[in-house]
């Protein structure tokens, strides 16, 4: 069985934040795009979370985002709508039963209340290895990752591959020189 990565790439603008928190408001994240999945690599997730192997220098997962500082985007893929039991939706893919997300709580899924205090969501219990990255910690995890594929593969390799590349440049673009603070956000599934 093979394990994917889950990727979502964030940001915030410094100031709109800054603004925020002044006024007691939360800081909220915006989705560039949707999930992105720049290919299964086993070097490169043993670096980045351990995931498929691990090497001296790997990073450790940071664990899961609070569902009120993750986008939109992210919250919709790392978790699942609980439906009440007259609900229509209850056969379909992303959905399940509030008695089903309950027995999941033993293995560290939690639920998300609404502020009714009515159960909405519980996160996937398929998801694990959580975690976030910057920009400057992403090309640190390029460069080690540059390492690790030359010794295993036993050639010498430059650079990641063009999607890694490409997740990136679009990091650095929507950094927009210093005005956004910009992340990843990923998960892996098996």
């Amino acid at each position: 069985m093979g394990a994917d990565i889950h990727m979502y790439v964030e940001y915030r603008n410094k100031k709109e934040s800054k603004n925020r928190e002044t006024r007691g408001d939360r800081p909220y994240w915006i989705s560039y795009g949707d999930c992105i999945n720049p290919g299964r690599n086993y070097c490169m997730f043993s670096v980045l979370a351990m995931v498929r192997g691990e090497y001296k220098d790997s990073f450790e997962p940071k664990g899961k985002i609070p569902w009120d500082l993750m986008s939109y985007s992210t919250r919709s893929d790392s978790h699942m709508i609980i439906y009440d039991k007259k609900d229509e939706n209850k056969d379909r893919e992303g959905f399940v039963s509030l008695e089903k997300a309950k027995s999941w709580e033993k293995y560290g899924c939690k639920i998300v209340y609404n502020e009714a205090g009515k159960p909405t969501h519980v996160e996937n219990p398929d998801y694990h290895s959580h975690s976030w990255m910057g920009i400057k910690e992403l090309e640190k995890a390029f460069r080690r990752y540059v390492k690790h594929a030359s010794k295993d593969w036993g050639e010498k390799i430059t650079k990641p591959g063009v999607e890694w590349r490409a997740l990136l440049a679009s990091m650095k673009a929507l950094e927009d020189d210093g005005e956004n603070e910009v992340r990843v956000v990923f998960w892996f599934d098996n």
